[in-house]
């Protein structure tokens, strides 16, 4: 049976980027000390995404007035008991007052040791490109190659979510931000209209070490799908969605409890919340 856990709190939307750039420093950390394999980094993401957001409220002042921007942010985690073979490493669903989007992707590492992904091999890199022309067919420009990235390759920053792994147990040797320990890279990017890759000889290139082109930050990718900054909203319930490819683990996050007309007002200012790109921001060399 699967296993499930569910998190809800009240929040504004500018709660959200701390704790998300958080996760991927943590991973970082995570990867660098112990050379973790992809599928504990995975559910770790799930789980420290839920429980920092979680607790995210709590750094607000109680005789705070509430915000008419403020809304319910509901998280929910299922992992199955058994890996689906054909599907992908996370299914995140997200959702708003104006509808749903649904986002499939795929997990590799970028291992410590050689600064290569752990699939690099022709029987992996085969692998990979069926896994990630599948998930495009699926969800479209939706779909996502998550490489996690070693802390020693980044800056070892963190943002204000502290644990043993962040406590600069390694020396930080890159100058990207450490929260692209958890770099999402589109599969448009990587992959041409016919399903083969656009670079043949690196297939996911690296401009600088532990840096990737077309890379975007986790916390930026979840802000965009919030405000619409990445594809649109469907009406699609997420029950049509069950029936379609199955990921292993299942993310939920979801927005309620705030009028269409507020959230419209949250979309038209998106740029409060997503400084432009720079060389801090963006790993797109």
């Amino acid at each position: 049976m699967p296993t499930a856990s569910t998190f809800t709190r009240r929040l504004e939307l500018a709660d959200v980027p701390q704790p998300a750039k958080s996760v991927g420093s943590h991973l970082a950390a995570k990867l660098q000390l112990f050379h973790t394999d992809e599928r504990t980094l995975t559910d770790e993401l799930c789980d420290m995404l839920c429980i920092w957001l979680g607790m995210q409220s709590r750094y607000r002042p109680i005789a705070a007035p509430p915000s008419p921007h403020s809304f319910t942010l509901t998280l929910s985690k299922t992992t199955t008991s058994e890996e689906v073979k054909n599907g992908a490493d996370i299914e995140l669903f997200v959702s708003s007052p104006l509808g749903v989007k649904r986002c499939l992707i795929q997990a590799k590492v970028l291992d410590p040791a050689t600064k290569k992904l752990r699939c690099d091999s022709v029987a992996g890199w085969k692998k990979l490109r069926t896994q990630l022309v599948a998930a495009r067919k699926e969800v479209g420009e939706l779909a996502f190659l998550l490489v996690y990235v070693p802390g020693e390759m980044l800056n070892g920053q963190d943002y204000g979510y502290g644990t043993y792994e962040q406590q600069r147990h390694f020396t930080a040797m890159g100058t990207a931000q450490a929260y692209f320990g958890a770099t999402l890279i589109p599969v448009d990017v990587l992959l041409g209209p016919s399903g083969r890759w656009r670079n043949t000889k690196l297939k996911v290139p690296q401009p600088s070490t532990g840096q990737f082109k077309g890379g975007i930050a986790l916390w930026r990718v979840l802000i965009e799908l919030l405000l619409c900054r990445r594809s649109s909203w469907s009406l699609d319930s997420g029950a049509r969605f069950q029936e379609r490819l199955q990921a292993f683990r299942r993310l939920s996050i979801g927005a309620s409890e705030i009028k269409e007309g507020m959230w419209r007002e949250l979309q038209a200012s998106a740029e409060q919340y997503l400084p432009p790109d720079s060389a801090a921001d963006n790993n797109d060399a």
